[in-house]
């Protein structure tokens, strides 16, 4: 596959992630507030679901790239950067802090489907720190597709 096309599919796929980690973020962030966010509430559960099945994903990917049993083989190779982004920011303790990092993706699934206020915050935080890492991964994206401008 042409490099163009990797990057416009990677970034279609971050865009996607962020936008899911956007309208969970104000969710959670204005409902612990006691404020209406005027999302419906299909949006959220999607949004949710979204990014559940990327966290499994990672999850999977990041056992396998740990393991060193496989290199990634099956993915396209911006995919692979981002799981590498991802193992290699678990490492930088003082950066990321979040139970994500901490933990691991499966870590975001308890959370993510958990009413408690206090796992609520630790979601935020995780998936706060896991936006900067998208949009970290993403600016490769647009640089291959739009050139330094």
């Amino acid at each position: 596959m042409e490099t163009k096309e990797l990057a416009f599919q990677s970034f279609e796929r971050n865009q996607s992630l962020l936008e899911s980690i956007n309208k969970v973020l104000i969710h959670l962030k204005l409902s612990n507030k006691g404020i209406d966010d005027k999302i419906k509430p299909e949006e959220v559960a999607y949004a949710k679901k979204y990014i559940s099945d990327f966290m499994r994903k990672l999850e999977e990917l990041v056992g396998t790239a740990q393991k060193n049993a496989d290199p990634l083989t099956g993915i396209d190779l911006r995919y692979r950067s981002l799981v590498r982004k991802y193992v290699d920011a678990k490492s930088r303790k003082t950066q990321f802090k979040s139970a994500l990092f901490k933990n691991s993706p499966e870590k975001v699934l308890d959370l993510i489907n958990s009413d408690k206020a206090e796992d609520h915050i630790k979601l935020i935080d995780s998936l706060s720190e896991f936006r900067k890492l998208i949009q970290s991964h993403g600016l490769s994206d647009v640089r291959e597709l739009m050139g330094d401008i």
